[in-house]
Protein backbone atom coordinates (compact mmCIF):
# COMPACT_ATOMS: atom_id res chain seq x y z
CA UNK A 1 0.00 0.00 0.00
CA UNK A 2 0.99 3.66 -0.77
CA UNK A 3 -0.15 6.74 0.13
CA UNK A 4 -0.52 10.08 -2.27
CA UNK A 5 -0.65 13.48 -1.29
CA UNK A 6 -0.10 17.32 -2.23
CA UNK A 7 0.80 20.25 -0.71
CA UNK A 8 1.87 24.46 -1.75
CA UNK A 9 4.76 26.19 -0.64
CA UNK A 10 5.13 29.85 -1.79
CA UNK A 11 7.64 30.35 -4.11
CA UNK A 12 10.40 33.17 -4.75
CA UNK A 13 9.32 36.73 -5.17
CA UNK A 14 11.23 37.98 -7.75
CA UNK A 15 12.88 36.89 -11.29
CA UNK A 16 11.56 34.18 -13.79
CA UNK A 17 10.25 31.00 -12.75
CA UNK A 18 7.78 28.21 -13.33
CA UNK A 19 5.62 29.43 -9.96
CA UNK A 20 2.27 30.41 -11.17
CA UNK A 21 -0.51 31.27 -8.50
CA UNK A 22 -2.61 28.58 -7.14
CA UNK A 23 -3.44 26.69 -3.89
CA UNK A 24 -6.56 27.87 -1.59
CA UNK A 25 -8.28 30.54 -3.82
CA UNK A 26 -5.60 30.64 -6.36
CA UNK A 27 -3.45 33.40 -5.08
CA UNK A 28 -0.09 31.85 -3.72
CA UNK A 29 2.61 31.73 -6.11
CA UNK A 30 4.51 29.02 -5.51
CA UNK A 31 5.51 25.03 -5.90
CA UNK A 32 2.78 21.96 -5.48
CA UNK A 33 4.99 19.31 -3.94
CA UNK A 34 3.36 15.90 -4.27
CA UNK A 35 4.61 12.99 -2.39
CA UNK A 36 3.88 9.19 -2.42
CA UNK A 37 5.09 7.07 0.77
CA UNK A 38 5.04 3.83 2.05
CA UNK A 39 2.63 2.27 4.99
CA UNK A 40 5.26 3.16 7.48
CA UNK A 41 5.68 6.81 6.45
CA UNK A 42 8.69 7.21 4.59
CA UNK A 43 9.16 8.73 1.29
CA UNK A 44 9.17 6.39 -2.32
CA UNK A 45 8.84 9.24 -4.71
CA UNK A 46 8.23 13.10 -4.76
CA UNK A 47 7.16 15.59 -7.71
CA UNK A 48 7.41 19.62 -8.00
CA UNK A 49 4.73 21.38 -10.45
CA UNK A 50 3.54 24.85 -10.77
CA UNK A 51 0.80 25.46 -7.73
CA UNK A 52 -1.61 25.99 -10.49
CA UNK A 53 -2.11 22.40 -10.81
CA UNK A 54 -4.77 20.47 -9.30
CA UNK A 55 -4.05 17.50 -6.96
CA UNK A 56 -5.60 15.09 -9.68
CA UNK A 57 -3.08 16.33 -12.26
CA UNK A 58 0.08 16.33 -10.08
CA UNK A 59 -0.80 12.75 -8.29
CA UNK A 60 -1.60 11.06 -11.93
CA UNK A 61 1.43 11.88 -13.05
CA UNK A 62 3.89 10.92 -10.14
CA UNK A 63 1.95 7.54 -10.19
CA UNK A 64 1.74 7.05 -13.79
CA UNK A 65 5.48 7.86 -13.75
CA UNK A 66 6.57 5.41 -10.44
CA UNK A 67 3.82 2.88 -9.95
CA UNK A 68 5.62 0.49 -12.92
CA UNK A 69 8.57 0.76 -11.05
CA UNK A 70 6.61 -0.85 -7.34
CA UNK A 71 5.15 -3.92 -8.47
CA UNK A 72 3.78 -5.00 -5.07
CA UNK A 73 1.68 -2.25 -4.61
CA UNK A 74 -1.78 -2.97 -4.61
CA UNK A 75 -3.35 -0.35 -3.44
CA UNK A 76 -2.85 3.47 -3.21
CA UNK A 77 -5.12 5.82 -0.77
CA UNK A 78 -5.65 9.29 -1.20
CA UNK A 79 -8.44 11.88 0.41
CA UNK A 80 -10.78 13.76 -1.81
CA UNK A 81 -8.81 16.12 -3.48
CA UNK A 82 -7.66 12.89 -6.03
CA UNK A 83 -11.09 12.11 -7.22
CA UNK A 84 -10.37 12.34 -10.75
CA UNK A 85 -7.25 10.20 -10.61
CA UNK A 86 -8.58 7.11 -9.15
CA UNK A 87 -10.67 5.92 -12.61
CA UNK A 88 -7.33 6.53 -14.88
CA UNK A 89 -5.07 5.07 -11.73
CA UNK A 90 -7.15 1.60 -11.88
CA UNK A 91 -7.46 1.61 -15.80
CA UNK A 92 -4.06 2.61 -16.52
CA UNK A 93 -2.24 0.11 -13.66
CA UNK A 94 -3.06 -2.97 -12.13
CA UNK A 95 -3.55 -1.07 -8.68
CA UNK A 96 -6.66 -0.35 -6.89
CA UNK A 97 -7.06 3.81 -5.97
CA UNK A 98 -8.98 4.13 -2.85
CA UNK A 99 -10.40 8.06 -1.89
CA UNK A 100 -10.75 8.89 1.85
CA UNK A 101 -13.41 11.09 3.18
CA UNK A 102 -14.67 12.77 6.00
CA UNK A 103 -18.37 12.41 5.86
CA UNK A 104 -19.43 14.30 8.97
CA UNK A 105 -17.23 18.03 10.04
CA UNK A 106 -15.60 17.02 13.01
CA UNK A 107 -16.24 19.45 15.93
CA UNK A 108 -12.96 20.55 17.17
CA UNK A 109 -11.79 21.63 13.65
CA UNK A 110 -9.46 19.59 11.62
CA UNK A 111 -9.03 15.59 12.51
CA UNK A 112 -6.98 13.42 10.13
CA UNK A 113 -7.77 10.75 7.44
CA UNK A 114 -6.13 7.24 8.84
CA UNK A 115 -4.09 6.11 7.45
CA UNK A 116 -3.52 9.35 6.18
CA UNK A 117 -1.83 11.54 8.68
CA UNK A 118 1.60 9.28 7.91
CA UNK A 119 1.80 11.64 4.99
CA UNK A 120 1.03 15.09 6.75
CA UNK A 121 3.42 13.43 9.48
CA UNK A 122 5.72 13.27 6.56
CA UNK A 123 5.24 16.38 4.97
CA UNK A 124 5.69 18.23 8.59
CA UNK A 125 9.28 16.20 9.11
CA UNK A 126 10.48 17.66 5.67
CA UNK A 127 9.46 21.17 6.57
CA UNK A 128 11.93 20.38 9.41
CA UNK A 129 14.39 21.11 6.35
CA UNK A 130 15.01 24.89 6.44
CA UNK A 131 15.80 24.81 2.63
CA UNK A 132 12.42 23.45 2.05
CA UNK A 133 10.24 26.28 3.71
CA UNK A 134 10.11 28.11 0.77
CA UNK A 135 10.55 27.31 -2.74
CA UNK A 136 13.41 29.22 -4.19
CA UNK A 137 14.19 27.44 -7.45
CA UNK A 138 13.64 28.73 -10.62
CA UNK A 139 12.58 25.08 -12.54
CA UNK A 140 10.81 22.10 -11.35
CA UNK A 141 13.67 19.89 -11.73
CA UNK A 142 15.48 21.83 -9.39
CA UNK A 143 12.97 22.11 -6.88
CA UNK A 144 12.58 17.93 -7.17
CA UNK A 145 16.32 17.77 -6.88
CA UNK A 146 16.08 19.90 -3.08
CA UNK A 147 12.84 17.43 -2.27
CA UNK A 148 14.50 14.47 -2.87
CA UNK A 149 17.45 15.51 -1.11
CA UNK A 150 15.64 16.26 2.18
CA UNK A 151 13.91 12.62 1.50
CA UNK A 152 17.94 11.23 1.37
CA UNK A 153 18.04 13.06 4.89
CA UNK A 154 15.10 11.79 6.02
CA UNK A 155 15.53 8.13 5.25
CA UNK A 156 18.89 8.00 6.66
CA UNK A 157 17.95 9.72 9.64
CA UNK A 158 15.53 6.63 10.14
CA UNK A 159 17.80 3.81 9.59
CA UNK A 160 20.22 5.74 12.16
CA UNK A 161 17.89 5.87 14.70
CA UNK A 162 16.91 1.98 14.14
Amino acid sequence: MVMVDAQVVKGRRAGPTFHESGGAGGRTPGTKRTILIDVLGLPVAVRCDPARHNDHKTGWALLDAELPHLPRAQLVLADRGFRGTAHRVASGHDVMMEIRYWHERPEGGFRPIRPLWKVEDCFARLGAWRRLSRCFEATPAGATTWLQVACVGLLTSKAVAA
